[in-house]
């Protein structure tokens, strides 16, 4: 799988840009602020229907027009195909995702025909950071995979909004408790479905990420990854997932009449990373944390090729300075290796290795232009 072409209209800093990419290495050159992560961020946008940075479609439209378009020429193991999203504020359709010209209605109809695994400075605090990222790794992958996921996390999220806004109106005791208990049974069968489906993806991709830890050091560290119930229980496919759920309803009731608000869910769950059986977010270096989380990386590949046929693109926005030398060229050998069709945003050409020259494209980018080199 990779993308051939690209088109972008009035994105981010981009007024037009039509460029044709190599199906190996794609180097973009250029200092900040000129469009490097814009570019990395539409070809993300393509393949999943939204921004990776925090921005509503409303903030991708470049400044003073009403409009951005993203087209992209994509080749994977069913032939060529175009993808086009349209988004407008003026228009009442808002935005328009067409696949060779025939509109789809939902993100879920994009959704697997570009894959792309993304691995962003900020990605080096999934280790680190708070539980929503590491959810959002393993949701992203996972709605790339099956689209209909990504319906489900929808669906759970109206259920969740709706429950939210009766728990609040309890406080002021302003409906019967009854109407709470249907909400509360929606969104327990919806959320069985949604963690047995994380346990079963973290199942693959935990073997993937422990074999790629193992090779980035030498066989001298063993990473585990569990999925926690309510950040806390451990939780296994063998496990009766209902059971445990409705215990946690039942525990958080009280305090949830109080405050308003969910206290359980898939929304509340968590990833524990264990270094050598040592929780690695309190007890690993930053070089831990990095080797880790590039760990995991590489399994996505993996896990994509395992579920699709197929690697997905592999978009490395500036996080090469961020790796030493061994860990750069592990990575650049990896993708030549496996023939994966990579775009990597640098400032510093140094910190690139000269492997497979004549592999690679290498463009400059300055104040939204493209420049082949």
């Amino acid at each position: 799988m990779y993308l051939e072409k690209l088109h972008l209209k009035n994105y981010r800093n981009y007024e037009l840009l039509d460029a044709g990419f190599s199906p190996h290495f794609n180097i973009l050159v250029g200092s900040n602020a000129q469009g490097k992560t814009n570019l990395i961020e539409a070809i993300y946008y393509l393949a999943t229907g939204r921004a990776y940075r925090l921005a509503r479609d409303s903030q991708l439209i470049k400044w003073e027009t009403k409009f951005f378009r993203i087209s992209g020429k994509i080749l994977n193991k069913q032939g060529s195909l175009v993808l086009d999203i349209l988004y407008g504020t003026d228009s009442q359709a808002g935005k328009e995702i067409k696949i060779n010209g025939v509109k789809i209605n939902k993100i879920s109809g994009l959704l697997g025909n570009l894959t792309a695994v993304l691995f962003a400075p900020e990605d080096l605090n999934i280790i680190k950071g708070p539980p929503e990222e590491r959810r959002k790794l393993l949701d992203n992958d996972i709605s790339q995979v099956s689209p209909g996921y990504f319906l489900k996390t929808q669906q759970y999220n109206r259920i969740l909004n709706q429950r939210n806004h009766l728990l609040k109106k309890l406080i002021s005791r302003r409906i019967p408790d009854g109407e709470l208990e249907i909400w509360s049974r929606q969104l327990l069968n919806i959320s069985i479905e949604i963690i047995k489906k994380r346990i079963l993806v973290l199942e693959k991709l935990a073997p993937l990420t422990r074999l790629m830890q193992r090779r980035l050091t030498g066989g001298l560290e063993n990473l585990e990854i569990k999925y926690l119930l309510n950040k806390q229980a451990e939780i296994k496919k063998s496990d009766d997932i209902r059971d445990m759920l409705e215990e946690e309803m039942e525990k958080n009731i009280k305090e949830e009449r109080k405050r308003g608000i969910t206290l359980w869910g898939p929304h509340r769950d968590d990833l524990l990373f264990l270094l050598n059986g040592n929780d690695l977010k309190y007890f690993g270096s930053q070089g831990q944390h990095r080797t880790a989380v590039l760990a995991v990386k590489l399994a996505e590949l993996e896990f994509f090729k395992s579920e699709s046929g197929e690697f997905p693109v592999l978009l490395l926005d500036d996080v090469m300075s961020e790796l030493d030398e061994y860990r750069r060229e592990l990575l650049i050998t990896t993708i030549l290796d496996k023939n994966i069709q990579c775009f990597i945003t640098t400032t510093d050409r140094q910190f690139l290795l000269p492997h497979g020259t004549d592999r690679i494209k290498e463009y400059k980018i300055k104040r939204g232009s493209l420049f082949e080199t």
